[in-house]
């Protein structure tokens, strides 16, 4: 692996997990020194993370990490529903019974709150289950957009997370959803994904409201 892709792959990390929070400033100097490496690869792999839109220059000042802001969740939550919704009622014809265990499987893990491993382990198992439902739906297309959209909102997913206890809902949503796929059943997969987006968002928004976190987060 590249210096560039390991800088990269490190940065990128720190950003969606929030340990670079949200409109902190950087400096390529700062990187170099921290990852031990020249500055071209740090560079380079900030150049990708802006066009990602997970990092901002300002010229004679440096770097920033992107804001978030409600408006992009919003935003975010609304164009996930849609793929989602779409996404769940074709995978009701494709999904196969392996498809279906793997799903069973990803729905019922659990994280403690205090515990950033388990934070970490629980919001990869929950992207694997939204992706594992858009492979099945066989459209290429709409996987890469709706990875996209998952990546976008993986910040405010740890955020949320470390704020409340979501274990409970999470795992009975994503239960239901897996019955329905199981029966087929094109509009209840789809009626239950919709639901389940906008508690996610409902909830995300009424915990970053109330927490010191919002200070952080602009309109």
């Amino acid at each position: 692996m590249s210096l560039t892709r390991t800088v990269y792959l490190r940065l990128r990390d720190e950003i969606l997990t929030c340990k670079l929070a949200p409109g902190l400033e950087i400096s390529e100097a700062e990187l170099a020194q921290q990852f031990e490496v020249s500055k071209t690869p740090v560079r380079e792999a900030l150049a990708q993370l802006r066009q990602e839109g997970l990092v901002r220059t300002f010229p004679r000042r440096g770097y920033q990490i992107s804001p978030i802001t409600f408006g992009d969740m919003n935003e975010l939550f609304d164009l996930r529903t849609i793929l989602e919704a779409g996404a769940a009622e074709l995978a009701c014809e494709q999904i196969t019974d392996d498809m279906l265990v793997e799903l069973r499987e990803l729905a019922v893990v659990a994280y403690e709150k205090d515990e950033t491993q388990t934070i970490a382990n629980f919001i990869a198992a929950n992207r694997r289950f939204h992706m594992a439902i858009a492979a099945a739906s066989g459209n290429s297309r709409l996987v890469n957009i709706l990875a996209r959209q998952i990546d976008e909102l993986e910040r405010f997913f740890y955020i949320g997370a470390q704020m409340r206890d979501v274990n409970s809902e999470t795992n009975t949503d994503h239960l239901e959803i897996v019955d329905a796929l199981a029966r087929r059943d094109r509009k209840a997969a789809r009626d239950l994904m919709i639901r389940h987006n906008d508690l996610t968002r409902q909830g995300l928004f009424q915990s970053l409201a109330m927490s010191r976190q919002a200070g952080t987060i602009s309109l």
